[in-house]
């Protein structure tokens, strides 16, 4: 893969601003240090040119810097992550992603405006649009999408066996987006798809209450490089302000978008996301399948693409909680509860558990897509984890939507976190993964174009594989995969919602009890 695209991750943003503090230079002149001068080096020359951050920005990155220096330190002495084969950069990019992940003394709506921070990004290849959805100009339409959505909660809530959740209707509004697409020679000029143009829908991660698309063209920029794809990546609304049903119809609207208005065909469209953006991919295509739509204006799209995707939101796996995932990611387990500042956004007032959706509703399978009964008729699914928290959720996942009879693409990466893509193109397993997801997008299109021969359409057969931490591949061993049936991981979710019933109920006793000691 071409290097031309240059993300610099928050993460490495941290590390190149610490480096350079003097923290770093009082008395401590070692190889660590020495080695994160190099790994960021290329990042700050790109900067330089740039207007300092404000003071006010660099004292968070400043109080690291010892933390940082810390880290090197042990890793180059090799008490830390030698056996992972980690290299430095590696090293410091989990570090400073775990340090992050807590939000110390921050309100959500702080939290949420840091994270929406679009990255440096450079290409000679790749340029950004803006741009927005609009809401569907008929009336009809408009209630066609609410309707189908309804259909399928209501679907899915029978097949499911559950209780009545609470999800709110359904309301479609205007979606902020942008393209990411291959640099044109005329950047004047609108750009809009053609019919034989393949589109990806990307749905960007963030546990359903953070990010944006301008936070993840780490992902996006290297996928449309490595393609002739052209990504529309979405800026969902966001959670709590906005829960469940809001992202998922936002990415509905979206797709059918893109099919009815710039009319591209579904068999040249791909769902694609990473973490809760996966959730989305997901649920969005168990929209299509179980809502109702009796003249099938929305098929399945060619194919879906996730990435380490969050599908259980009750976090019932082994894994979730397992000192083996916990060396290597950088997600905390599963009864870490985001210690924020109360404020208008959050908590609310009925005492949700999380962001995304009520607490009655976490089981459904729109929310928590592991539960969807069965995928029959649904499109390929192409679906990387790691050793990651989250991981066993997806492996079994994959196991559950193979055996409703769809061709499954898994790719298992070995000794990485969540979203390994964040480490950068120069980790071996990252640009393997980018590999992976072409040679995918390249059979979903054969599967449903015939060759100018007149052959007849590739009929997919489902693959795996696990690479190593040097993007080596070797056969995945089925015994990796939890051997749990449907109705033994529905036990085993409902045993989670009791116990965070009964932590729900500390917290809250616990943040009465500071609220009256004040």
């Amino acid at each position: 893969m071409s290097s031309a695209v240059e993300v610099a991750t928050p993460v490495e943003a941290a590390i190149a601003a610490a480096v350079e503090t003097p923290v770093f230079d009082v008395h401590v002149q070692t190889s660590a240090v020495t080695e994160i001068r190099a790994s960021v080096a290329r990042d700050s020359e790109k900067q330089a040119e740039k207007p300092r951050r404000s003071l006010r920005e660099a004292l968070p990155v400043i109080k690291m810097a010892p933390y940082l220096m810390f880290e090197a330190i042990m890793h180059t002495a090799y008490l830390r992550n030698a056996a992972h084969g980690w290299d430095l950069r590696t090293h410091m990019i989990v570090s400073m992603v775990r340090r992050f992940m807590y939000h110390e003394g921050k309100t959500v709506e702080e939290v949420q405006r840091s994270s929406r921070k679009g990255l440096p990004f450079q290409s000679d290849e790749v340029e950004v649009l803006p741009f927005i959805i609009p809401v569907p100009q008929v009336q009809e339409d408009v209630e066609f999408l609410e309707h189908k959505i309804k259909t399928a909660i209501d679907r899915l809530t029978r097949e499911a066996g559950l209780a009545e959740p609470t999800i709110p209707d359904p309301t479609v509004v205007e979606v902020q987006a942008e393209w990411v697409i291959k640099k044109r020679s005329d950047k004047g000029k609108e750009f809009v798809p053609t019919a034989e143009d393949v589109v990806v829908i990307f749905a960007h991660g963030g546990a359903h209450y953070l990010g944006s698309a301008a936070a993840h063209r780490f992902l996006t920029g290297p996928l449309v490089e490595s393609t002739q794809v052209k990504v529309l990546s979405l800026d969902y609304r966001l959670s709590p302000q906005n829960p469940l049903p809001a992202a998922l119809t936002d990415f509905l609207v979206s797709y059918f978008y893109v099919v009815e208005t710039l009319k591209v065909s579904p068999s040249r469209i791909v769902f694609a996301g990473d973490s809760s953006g996966g959730c989305l991919v997901l649920s969005t295509l168990g929209v299509i399948l179980y809502g109702e739509d009796a003249s099938s204006r929305l098929p399945v799209p060619a194919g879906a693409l996730v990435i380490s995707p969050w599908v259980d939101m009750t976090r019932s796996m082994p894994s979730e909680s397992s000192k083996a995932t916990e060396q290597f990611d950088y997600i905390p387990p599963a009864n870490f509860y985001p210690n924020l500042k109360p404020s208008e956004a959050w908590p609310v007032e009925n005492g949700r558990y999380w962001h995304y959706a009520e607490n009655n509703a976490i089981l459904h399978p729109l929310a928590s897509p592991i539960t969807t009964p069965s995928w029959k008729g649904s499109c390929p699914l192409f679906i990387a984890v790691s050793d990651e928290r989250l991981r066993d959720s997806g492996l079994l996942l994959s196991k559950f939507y193979q055996e409703s009879g769809n061709p499954t693409y898994l790719y298992y990466h070995e000794n990485l976190p969540h979203v390994f893509h964040i480490l950068g193109n120069s980790q071996p397993s990252v640009s393997k993964s980018f590999s992976e997801m072409k040679l995918f997008i390249e059979d979903c299109l054969s599967q449903k174009t015939p060759a100018a021969d007149g052959e007849t359409p590739q009929e997919l057969e489902s693959q795996s594989a696990t690479i190593d931490i040097l993007g080596k591949e070797r056969p995945f061993q089925e015994n990796k995969i939890p051997n749990y049936t449907y109705q033994e991981l529905r036990k085993r979710m409902d045993a989670r919602i009791t116990e965070i019933t009964y932590l729900l109920r500390y917290l809250v006793a616990e943040r009465n009890r500071k609220q009256l000691s004040m």
